[in-house]
C-alpha cells in the first residue's frame, strides 16, 4: 500500500486511486482496462479487509502509479469509468502531514485560501487575482466568497481541482505567499470567523495590543481548538461509519457466498452418495454374474467333453463300415 507519510507530493503525482472495483476482480483485469493509458511503475491492489483477514472487500481497490504524471491528468480528465455494473471511484493520491493530517482521506469541492498564519497582517490578493491564480487546476468555479481579508472560500464543480491544489504546495500569487487547504467543516470556519470579527468590533483596542505582541508562531484561540477538535473528531467518525459499513457489507458478501458454497456442497454430497450407491449395487451384480460363471463353467466343459467323445466315437464307427465296405468289394 501507498505510504503518504514518507512520499513527497512530487512522487504523488504519479499515483491514482481507483475504488469500488467489481467483486473478484484481478490485477490482468486491472492491467488490461488502464494499462492501455502507460507503464505501471507501482501497483497495489487491496481484496481483503485487512492484511492478515480472510473477509474480502465487496468492491476492492487499487492504486497505480505511472511513469509519466501527466497520464494520471489524462486519466481524471476521462471520467467516468465504469467496469460492468460498477461505477469507478478515482481520486489522486495525497501527501499526510502534520498540518493537513486528514485531506488524503477526504473528498471535497470546497477549499480555502488563506494568508500566511505567521503573517496576520497581510490581506489576500484580489479575487480576480485568485481566480485567474486556479485557472490551471481546471474546472469551473461555481462560488466564490471572500469570509474576511484573510480568508477565501471557493467551491468548484468536481474534486479534482481541489485535489491539484493541495498537490502543488506552496502558492504564490503576486509574490505573495498564500495557504491553500480542503475545508472539511465549513459551518466551524465561518462561525470561527464571526466570533473574531464581533471580538475585533467590540474591543479594538485590545485586538492592537495582543497584535503587537504576538509571537513568530501563531497561537489559536480556545475556540479555535475546539472548532479544529470538533472538525477532526466529525471527519474520524465519518471515516469510521464508512469503514464499518464497509465491513459490514464485506462481511454480509462473505456469509452469502459461505452459505451458497456450503449448499453446493451438500448438493454434491447428496449426488456423490447416490453415485456410490449405484456403483454399489452394480459391483455387486456383476460379481453375482461371476459367481454363476464360475458354478457353470465346470457343467460345461463335462458337456463339450462328452459331446466330443460322442463325435469321435461316431466318426469311428463310420469309417470301420467304410473299411469294410472297400474289404467286401
Amino acid at each position: 500500500m501507498v505510504n503518504s507519510t514518507e512520499q513527497t507530493a512530487e512522487e504523488l503525482r504519479h499515483y491514482v486511486r481507483i475504488e469500488n472495483l467489481p467483486y473478484g476482480i484481478t490485477a490482468k483485469d486491472i492491467s488490461m482496462y488502464f494499462g492501455q493509458y502507460g507503464r505501471f511503475i507501482r501497483f497495489y491492489l487491496k481484496r481483503r479487509v485487512a492484511k492478515d483477514s480472510q473477509v474480502l472487500l465487496t468492491h476492492p481497490r487499487v492504486t497505480v502509479a505511472y511513469d509519466n504524471p501527466e497520464i494520471v491528468d489524462e486519466i481524471m480528465m476521462n471520467r467516468p469509468y465504469a467496469i460492468g455494473d460498477c461505477k469507478l471511484f478515482l481520486r489522486r493520491c495525497l501527501p499526510i502531514s502534520k498540518k493537513y493530517p486528514l485531506e488524503a482521506f477526504v473528498t471535497v469541492r470546497k477549499m480555502l485560501i488563506r494568508t500566511k498564519a505567521e503573517h496576520p497582517h497581510d490581506v489576500l490578493p484580489d479575487d480576480m487575482s485568485i481566480v485567474e491564480y486556479l485557472s490551471p487546476a481546471g474546472g469551473k468555479i461555481e462560488y466564490f466568497e471572500r469570509l474576511d481579508d484573510q480568508t477565501a472560500l471557493v467551491q468548484f464543480d468536481d474534486y479534482d481541482p481541489v485535489d491539484i491544489c493541495c498537490l502543488s504546495r506552496p502558492h504564490f500569487i503576486g509574490g505573495q505567499e498564500i495557504e491553500i487547504e480542503k475545508c472539511l467543516d465549513e459551518k466551524s470556519v465561518r462561525a470561527s470567523i464571526g466570533k473574531k470579527q464581533l471580538n475585533h468590533a467590540s474591543n479594538i483596542d485590545t485586538d492592537s495590543e495582543a497584535m503587537s505582541t504576538t509571537s513568530p508562531d501563531p497561537v489559536l484561540s480556545i475556540d479555535d481548538h475546539i472548532d479544529q477538535l470538533r472538525a477532526t473528531y466529525s471527519q474520524m467518525t465519518t471515516d469510521a461509519e464508512y469503514h464499518h459499513a464497509e465491513l459490514v457489507a464485506s462481511l454480509t458478501t462473505e456469509w452469502e457466498q459461505t452459505a451458497k458454497e456450503r449448499i453446493r456442497l451438500e448438493r454434491l454430497t447428496i449426488d456423490c452418495k447416490a453415485e456410490n450407491d449405484r456403483l454399489t449395487n452394480e459391483n455387486r451384480y456383476y460379481q453375482k454374474l461371476y459367481s454363476e460363471s464360475l458354478r457353470e463353467k465346470p457343467d460345461v466343459q463335462k458337456e463339450g467333453e462328452a459331446k466330443l467323445s460322442d463325435a469321435y466315437q461316431k466318426t469311428r464307427n463310420a469309417q470301420q463300415k467304410y473299411d469294410k465296405l472297400l474289404q467286401d468289394h
